[in-house]
């Protein structure tokens, strides 16, 4: 799945005290007034919000894994394969798709909204597409099906993300966004045992983590007052104009660009572990797979307090001292020492420190660097696109590391785990370093 850039090019802009970039007289988010969500209160969207979340989490953090446990029952031999073909053409389609669905609707007049149909028409087809996943026996089918399912489920996904960041202010996102990291933790525990406990019934394997992101979003979808914009407020669909901002001119608008290569390097550090962990647990520590799927449950269930904590904590630290950077920056080291303690690992002891080292950094990651991103987005018009485009900074390693893995797994007689993720870890290492390069925000 992921989570993962290319940008619009706009000139870099003087500071501000709070460390939020001014660009051009264009009104970044963060300076965006607060009551943007059409008469819904914040205290309402928060809730409604982070309702949706716990379904919307569990169905982006659980395909990938019930992905692979689908595949090591259909293609036993070959299901590293089958994964990276999966998981790389999928991650390739949502190069254009994500940015092209968060440019649609921010550009969406409509009635019920801009955000409302988009999560609704990317969840029906989701939830056909994984049908498809759980009665097919076919790879080419299973492969085609899950690229529809992945880019129906995040087109709804960054349409359901936008809504905390155009209807809250600057000051309260960061401790929203940690408790929705928060919900992020539980469901990749519940997801897991909930893709463990269904592994023997693939059509429910596949469709129940997409049918709970449609329930919960329910509330969402009915009491959210989803601004309703006229045409002439909402910027012209000029496609090819829209394919020129995908592309960052790093001279013109830098700190974009740093922003987005940070994200870049620590998604490639969250695909390594988060795409081949269960694999690993097969071949490198030798459980079936049943015992896989449920160990990787006990694994996100003993993090998920850590999670928590971590989440919350940095969320909320890092609003009240008004920094970004070196939480972004811990946050990344601790993800590259989990990995290289996951890739020395030769019990399923050993491997559970790894995990909860790097549960610490990703949770501090997801929390602090979303807030990083909402800060430094060039125009508050185009925020739907903008925040689908530094997503693809997670979604683009699904392309790179799956098409790297197979070589390296199989150097040094095979099944070399550690190759893959030490050199995951010495690039989410450069990310620590690539954010300092950032200015305007602290």
């Amino acid at each position: 799945m992921g989570d993962p850039i290319l940008a619009p090019a706009v000139r870099p802009a003087p500071e501000t005290e709070l460390g939020i970039v001014r660009v051009a007289e264009r009104p970044s988010p963060a300076q965006a007034p607060a009551a943007s969500s059409g008469g819904t209160s914040p205290r309402r969207t928060r809730a409604l919000v982070l309702i949706a979340a716990a379904g919307m989490y569990i169905m982006m953090l659980t395909l990938s894994t019930a992905l692979s446990l689908r595949l090591a029952i259909v293609d036993p031999a070959t299901k590293e394969a089958s994964f990276g073909l999966a998981a790389s053409i999928s991650a390739l389609a949502l190069l254009l798709a994500v940015p092209l669905s968060g440019a649609l609707s921010d550009r969406t007049a409509s009635r019920f909204g801009r955000r409302r149909p988009w999560i609704i028409g990317g969840l029906i087809p989701a939830l056909a597409a994984a049908a498809v996943i759980g009665t097919a026996t076919s790879i080419p089918v299973i492969v085609a099906a899950y690229v529809v399912a992945v880019i129906a489920a995040q087109a709804a996904f960054n349409a359901y993300g936008v809504i905390p960041v155009e209807a809250l202010p600057d000051e309260k996102r960061g401790r929203v966004m940690g408790i929705m990291g928060m919900f992020g933790a539980l469901a990749m525990s519940a997801g897991s045992y909930l893709a463990a406990a269904l592994v023997g019934t693939p059509l429910f394997l596949m469709t129940v983590p997409v049918l709970l992101a449609i329930l919960s979003s329910i509330p969402l979808l009915l009491f959210y007052n989803d601004p309703v914009k006229s045409r002439a407020e909402l910027p012209a669909l000029d496609l090819k104009g829209i394919a020129r901002t995908f592309i960052v001119n790093p001279r013109k608008h830098p700190n974009f660009g740093w922003a987005w290569l940070s994200r870049l390097l620590a998604g490639v550090a969250m695909t390594a572990l988060f795409s081949y962990f269960i694999f690993f647990m097969m071949d490198g520590l030798k459980m079936p797979i049943p015992e896989a799927g449920a160990s990787a449950g006990t694994l996100t269930l003993i993090s998920a307090p850590v999670s928590i904590l971590f989440f919350t904590a940095s969320g909320w630290l890092s609003d009240k001292i008004g920094r970004r950077k070196p939480f972004v920056v811990t946050a990344a080291l601790l993800m590259s020492a989990g990995l290289v303690i996951g890739g020395t690992s030769t019990s399923f002891g050993q491997f559970t420190i790894a995990w909860l080292v790097f549960s610490m950094g990703q949770a501090m990651y997801l929390t602090v660097d979303m807030a990083l991103c909402a800060a430094v987005l060039p125009d508050v018009r185009d925020t739907g696109k903008d925040m689908a485009v530094f997503g693809l900074a997670l979604s683009i390693p699904n392309i790179i590391v799956p098409s790297i893995a197979p070589a390296l797994l199989a150097t040094g007689g095979g099944h070399n785990y550690g190759a893959l993720w030490f050199g995951a870890a010495a690039l989410c290492a450069l990310g620590s370093i690539t954010v300092t390069f950032i200015k305007g925000v602290r």
